[in-house]
């Protein structure tokens, strides 16, 4: 058996030095009692249950049964008559997920649309008789007793069904389009690390270096998510003393680290980088300035394989929002929020809804905004009360994602016909993704209209293709009404489609007289339907800044604001996994209840169950 010397010696030294040991120990128990200390009142009920989950329900396709859940549009007499105990701001996964939650811990819950349908990014839309989805393209870890699958199933009540989908379900092509070279990324380590060395012979040390790297820091997100969960005041003295760097030894090691300097370190070949680097889009931030730390999460995260929604992303709002009614709270749409209210002490009370002389006032307890950091301190929250929150400098420190246009296209047959997977595609003009990025963010609104898009990552059979996209092109029209904005804005918008669509036709020749529909949204659509300031694609950005401790702590779902809390992505990270767990940190934090001890304790039960139906 293998003796790790360095822990012996380490052992060794704390019995020679006992006033260390005991310093130790007097400091956990400080850390302990602060943590009691600062708990505040009593827990609130335990949301989660083996028992709420059923089996998958039937899915439902008629689409006015579907609007008659989805689409209630707000009217005062709706709102429940009892007490409220929480308002929430957006109906997005994060939103949805913290009021569920609370209804399920026995809480009113009242969540407030600005859209004219529920869901947020998991919204879908219906146009000439295609359905698109506008945000989930796939989904990782949705195998049964993993975290993510119990959580989500808690949120739906089981009742959603979550296939695989390609075992390639990501393919990296670089290049000129009309002859990319195309590389499959697989689900599965070992097949993934063999794929990858097949397309880099001489790269074989660079690539068992990386996958290394992916298993070294597969549980770094603890240390970054204690940031967040643990009280406030232990988590400065963590830093303060630097004792989280022994605790989350994997977070300390790769948060402060870009993307970049790892690849730099592994492989002098371009090609290798971007396709090691590929999915950075995911996250929107590219190698010089994201975090090993987040692009090891998102590499882990399918390492199992990809899936996708049974009956397309709305299906989840769908059955949430069912789940929320059932418990007697309300979701309700076209019910814009103008403001957050606030009292003579500054605590949140309330919100002003509707616009103009249709305007009311809604008062609870707790206000939870899944409005995102940007517009709640920005937009929502008086100015005098907004300034003085630790939160309000995160904003600039940390700064806005980027923006993205999008063109939607239907197909004329089926995948099958076509010839298309359920995959996606990730095209690079060029292998220095970086450079090319930094080129084509940087040119004039004339250039944009005719260059070559870097970035594209169509869908399915229904094509979904996006590019970043700086909102300045597109801010002359953000005051203007949508399907009103003349014909200089669509001609933009169009001709930037059209590059986009020219170079998938490139790669994909065969769909050439096969394209029935199409239809472009821009970064003021983004603004205007899912109430991004600035069209941006993750909410606050996901730079190295972001993960840091310090900014960490700052970012979690109990604000400063007495009365005031923050749900999904802009509090753990993006993405629908990500807003899901900010949704349930929210829930944990307006509840004093830890409810990742709790979602633990019934991955564990769940787990056992299903080992005693397998005997």
């Amino acid at each position: 058996m293998a003796i790790d010397i360095g822990m012996f010696n380490f052992v060794e030294y704390l019995v020679t030095n006992p006033s260390i040991l005991i310093a130790i120990v007097l400091l956990y128990c400080f850390i302990f009692g602060l943590s009691i200390l600062f708990s505040g009142p009593k827990p609130g009920k335990n949301p989660f249950s083996i028992n709420h989950v059923r089996p998958v329900a039937k899915l439902v396709t008629d689409q006015s049964q579907r609007d008659k859940v989805l689409k209630q549009k707000f009217k005062p007499y709706k709102v429940p008559s009892e007490k409220l105990d929480a308002i929430v701001i957006g109906s997005g996964i994060g939103g949805l997920s913290t009021a569920v939650l609370l209804a399920k811990a026995g809480k009113k819950v009242l969540v407030l649309e600005q859209h004219d349908q529920a869901g947020g990014c998991c919204h879908t839309f219906i146009d000439k008789g295609y359905e698109f989805d506008t945000g989930i393209h796939y989904i990782g870890k949705m195998y049964d007793g993993h975290p993510d699958r119990v959580l989500t199933d808690q949120l739906t009540g089981g009742a959603i069904e979550y296939p695989l989908i390609e075992e390639i379900y990501d393919v990296v092509r670089l290049g000129d389009p009309a002859k990319s070279r195309a590389y499959n990324i697989n689900s599965g380590r070992e097949k993934l690390q063999k794929t990858l060395i097949e397309y880099f012979p001489k790269e074989e040390t660079a690539i068992q270096k990386f996958m290394q790297f992916l298993k070294e820091s597969k549980n770094s997100f603890t240390g970054y998510f204690a940031m967040k969960v643990l009280p406030k005041r232990v988590v400065k003295l963590l830093i303060a003393t630097g004792i989280y760097k022994f605790m989350f030894k994997s977070y300390a090691k790769f948060h402060g680290k870009s993307l970049k300097s790892l690849l730099d370190e592994l492989t002098e070949n371009e090609e290798l980088k971007a396709v090691l680097s590929y999915c950075w889009g995911d996250y929107g931030v590219v190698p010089s300035k994201s975090s090993q730390l987040l692009h090891a999460a998102l590499f882990n995260h399918y390492a199992e394989g990809a899936y996708y929604i049974r009956g397309g992303s709305s299906e989840i709002p769908y059955q949430i929002v069912q789940r929320i009614e059932a418990l007697g709270g309300k979701v309700l749409v076209k019910a814009p929020v103008q403001k957050i209210l606030t009292d003579d002490q500054g605590r949140a009370m309330g919100v002003l809804v509707g616009k103009g002389t249709n305007s009311c006032e809604l008062f609870a307890k707790n206000i939870i905004s899944d409005a995102g950091v940007s517009n709640t301190f920005l937009r929502l929250l008086p100015k005098e009360v907004a300034v003085k929150s630790s939160i309000f400098p995160m904003i600039k420190k940390v700064g806005e994602s980027f923006s993205f246009i999008s063109m939607f296209v239907g197909l004329e047959g089926t995948t099958e016909e076509l010839g298309l997977k359920a995959q996606n595609i990730w095209a690079f003009t060029r292998p220095d993704v970086e450079e090319l990025t930094k080129e084509y963010v940087n040119l004039s609104v004339e250039e944009a209209a005719e260059a070559e898009v870097p970035l594209l990552f169509p869908g399915k059979s229904n094509l979904l293709i996006i590019t970043i996209c700086p909102y300045k092109w597109f801010d002359r029209w953000e005051d203007e009404k949508v399907k009103k904005r003349g014909g200089e804005y669509d001609g933009l918008k169009n001709a930037i489609g059209r590059q986009m669509l020219n170079q998938v036709l490139l790669m994909f020749p065969q769909l050439e007289d096969k394209v029935v529909y199409t239809d472009v949204g821009s970064p003021v659509s983004n603004k205007y339907y899912l109430g991004f300031d600035k069209g941006e694609m993750y909410g606050l950005d996901h730079t190295l800044q972001r993960f840091s401790p310090e900014v960490s702590l700052e970012l979690r779902a109990q604000t400063d604001i007495p009365g005031l809390f923050l749900t999904g992505q802009d509090i753990s990270t993006c993405g629908f996994t990500g807003a899901m767990f900010g949704g349930m940190f929210c829930a944990g934090a307006v509840l004093n209840r830890k409810l990742h001890n709790d979602l633990e304790t019934l991955v564990t039960e769940i787990r056992k169950t299903n080992q005693t139906k397998k005997e």
